[in-house]
């Protein structure tokens, strides 16, 4: 059953920093998918500008997505290797550290919740 919904969502969300365009579409979509096919939801402390991080306990799986102003969302970003119960920067440092880096997008992103935390 994970493998099916793996390889749906593969078709829907990048898989690495090179994949061409964003996968975007309209906004509740997106968090309908994150909530019924990954369990994700939106992690607290975790919105920088346009910039949500949504995030599962349960699938280990995280995802950044970027609201727009027209009532779409794009996925910039995703992973896995959430820690249930850490800190919004350290379970995305880590996550991103598990991924060799991870993409420009999710370190960027990273880099704006550190600043906002000091």
């Amino acid at each position: 059953m994970k493998r099916t919904i793996a390889l749906v969502l593969a078709a829907f969300i990048p898989a690495t920093a090179a994949s061409a365009d964003p996968v975007c579409m309209l906004a509740a979509e997106m968090e309908a998918a994150l909530i019924d096919w990954y369990a994700e939801a939106p992690v607290e402390g975790a919105w920088v500008d346009a910039q949500q991080l949504w995030a599962s306990e349960t699938t280990g799986t995280w995802t950044l997505m970027e609201l727009n102003g027209d009532g779409t969302a794009c996925v910039l970003s995703q992973g896995d290797n959430w820690q249930a119960g850490d800190d919004a920067l350290i379970a995305l440092g880590r996550s991103l550290e598990s991924q060799d880096g991870g993409s420009a997008s999710a370190i960027a992103f990273l880099d704006m919740l550190q600043a906002d935390a000091s």
